[in-house]
């Protein structure tokens, strides 16, 4: 399968791997080796009085010559752990209040929150939390004309006011305001906050300071007041059950503030408000209450996913954390104030009356994508370590993670309709995700990268890549704790370094893509590799060219594992190189004849792996459709000090290890 000549030196630094473990060949397969006869004038003599070697043994260097980790590597999590590395903390998040800039999320369903309380979305100040909501809060409302301070309430009816999602990130941020007795339905919107007790609605326009109340329809409980930016305000009341038949509720409105109340000409079945929006909440048979608080209009429809309610984004996309750097155009947001309430309805599209049930077109085309014929093997040999990537690194207890709140003018997009988040005009929030703690702590992007690009975590450290004025790559790195650390630029494309990958002591390598294989001109292979030094330290970073590199992997004492197939092959010849600092290039194999596809380079327990594609089976002649899937076995071959690449001794049943495959969030 594979014949060389290897050159035997020695190997002051070996590598180990962080990747998976390999899996058991299946039974059918034979266990398969291919010599590599080394070539004897080429290998230094062993040191005299130095323990002979076993031929057949995997290369590898002894434990006590590896170099111990870094000070801020982080340590693997174990399986089960991994499990909460893989979860989104917002996942279960709701919006609870929303302002002209501002909105506040929750866990659903109160109870333990775990991201470690509500989060606020600040358009301006993005992600900021968690909240230091007063103690046994039952609402919480944003209000406001100039600045949307935050309210909560408590079940006694006492109204508190923190200034702004600054302030309410302190214990004390929430000042006692007044408050209203009895209370058991809130909200806010532009000056006004209004609380329902009993048959009353009581309003507030000084900020809380104090309420002015009317009975909205005598003998009837207010179950629901809603606060319309423009001071309309519409009430749900209900009049005591009769019997076990509980009485219709119906909506009152109010056009002045809450002074006086009449009964609505349209009786919604349930009634809610989104924006500036007091609507059904059907979005199959939306009646929307118009601009003039009077009459409700049905003609939403045709605007509700192009313009109106839906086409707008919630502040609440800003949550989801992710390493891909997301941004969102600057006033698009959906807020108290957009969508503007609609225009009062014409003749004819005016609801009235009791609400029917929405008879809705249930059907629909279920569409579904075609199975597309398996695509051909479009590399050989050595250049098919082109289309993988090293393995990612396992995840430890903190990330960084980037929220997606950056923000970008519609106007510095160029090209227009290209991704927003590379013209930012303010670079999103980071966090520190402690996935044992299950917290999230929000950090401000650092100094002097107004543009980040891409993100990466490994070992325990995330590293920022930002674009700088020349196109290059402004480098950051920062742990769970203290600040980020500037490491200085390289010439390389910032959007370029799309992979990382790290060795146990924390030597990092960031690698950029390379043309496929089927393509006509060969790049070098570039890479930028981090010694594991302190983080911060100058000249952390280096850039090594491998100008016929087909795969590479960072090793320890910041080396980097390099193979390359010389272009006259056609991947049929492989050599394999260390790359040192400060020191001569090891070549430890070269001009090993390669006949079957390789589809992986690894590192593992000091010894280095490649991952053997078997080889097609043979054209069935008559076969139609297309060619039966790659079997998925483990041909893990190791290199032995007796030049030879063998198959690896199974040593359990995990599964092999797989190409490094980006999730839709880049990770």
């Amino acid at each position: 399968m594979m014949a060389s000549r290897l050159a035997l030196l020695p190997l002051p630094l070996l590598v180990a791997s962080c990747g998976p473990t390999a899996g058991s060949a299946p039974a059918a397969l034979a266990p398969a080796w291919v010599a590599i006869p080394p070539a004897p004038q080429e290998a230094l003599a062993r040191v005299a009085g130095a323990p002979a070697v076993d031929p057949s043994a995997p290369l590898t260097l002894p434990i006590t010559a590896m170099p111990p980790p870094a000070t801020w590597v982080e340590p693997p999590l174990g399986e089960q752990e991994r499990a909460r590395a893989g979860r989104d903390p917002f996942r279960e998040h709701t919006e609870i209040a929303l302002g002209e800039h501002v909105a506040i999320f929750a866990a659903k369903g109160g109870g333990a929150d775990p991201a470690g309380g509500p989060f606020a979305v600040d358009e301006k100040l993005g992600v900021v939390g968690p909240l230091k909501l007063p103690a046994r809060f039952t609402w919480v409302g944003v209000a406001g004309q100039q600045i949307d301070a935050l309210y909560a309430a408590t079940p006694e009816g006492a109204l508190h006011r923190a200034a702004g999602v600054r302030d309410a990130l302190r214990a004390d941020g929430f000042e006692p305001r007044g408050s209203v007795p009895g209370a058991t339905a809130w909200d806010a919107a532009g000056p006004l906050i209004a609380a329902a007790a009993g048959e009353r609605v009581s309003v507030s326009a000084d900020e809380g300071r104090t309420f002015t109340s009317a009975v909205v329809a005598p003998g009837k409980a207010v179950r629901a007041v809603l606060v319309r930016p423009d001071g309309v305000l519409a009430a749900v009341v209900q009049a005591p059950a009769r019997g076990q038949q509980p009485a219709a509720p119906d909506t009152f409105l109010s056009l002045d503030r809450g002074q006086t109340w009449k009964r609505s000409a349209f009786q919604p079945r349930a009634i809610e408000r989104a924006g500036s929006w007091i609507w059904n909440g059907d979005a199959s048979c939306p009646a929307v209450l118009s601009r003039d608080g009077r009459a409700w209009t049905r003609t939403a429809a045709a605007s509700l996913y192009t313009t109106s309610l839906y086409a707008r984004p919630t502040l609440g996309i800003a949550l989801h954390l992710s390493p891909t750097i997301r941004a969102i155009e600057a006033g698009w947001f959906r807020s108290s104030v957009a969508p503007p309430a609609p225009e009062p309805p014409r003749r004819g599209d005016a609801a009235v009356g009791r609400e029917p049930r929405c008879k809705s077109d249930d059907g629909g085309v279920v569409g579904g994508i075609g199975l597309m014929g398996a695509a051909g093997v479009s590399c050989g040999g050595a250049l098919c370590l082109l289309e993988s990537a090293a393995p990612r690194p396992p995840p430890t207890r903190t990330q960084i993670a980037a929220f997606g709140d950056g923000i970008c003018e519609p106007t510095s997009v160029r090209p227009p309709g290209s991704d927003c988040a590379g013209h930012l005009t303010r670079p999103p929030t980071f966090a520190v995700v402690d996935h044992i703690a299950s917290t999230v702590t929000p950090v401000a992007a650092p100094e002097g990268c107004p543009q980040p690009v891409a993100l990466h975590n490994a070992a325990g450290i995330g590293v920022l890549i930002c674009r700088v004025g020349s196109g290059g790559a402004a480098l950051f790195v920062r742990g769970a704790q203290g600040a980020w650390h500037a490491e200085g630029s390289q010439a390389t494309p910032a959007e370029a370094l799309e992979w990382i990958a790290a060795a146990p002591d924390g030597t990092l390598l960031l690698i950029e893509p390379t043309p496929p294989a089927s393509a006509r001109q060969r790049e070098p292979l570039q890479a930028l590799v981090r010694s594991p030094l302190p983080l911060g330290a100058p000249q952390a970073w280096r850039r090594i060219t491998a100008p016929d590199g087909v795969a590479a992997l960072p090793a320890p004492g910041g080396a980097a594992l390099l193979a390359s197939s010389p272009a006259a092959s056609a991947g049929r010849r492989l050599d394999v190189t260390l790359d040192r600092p400060g020191q001569p290039a090891l070549t430890l194999a070269r001009d090993v004849e390669v006949y079957q596809d390789l589809t992986l380079m690894e590192m593992r327990d000091g010894q280095v792996r490649f991952r053997v594609r078997p080889n097609p089976a043979p054209d069935v002649k008559g076969r139609l459709g297309p060619p039966p899937p790659e079997p998925r076995d483990p041909r893990w071959h190791v290199l032995t000090h007796g030049g030879e690449f063998v198959l690896e001794t199974p040593t359990g049943p995990t599964p092999p290890t797989e190409g490094r495959r980006l999730d839709p969030v880049g990770r």
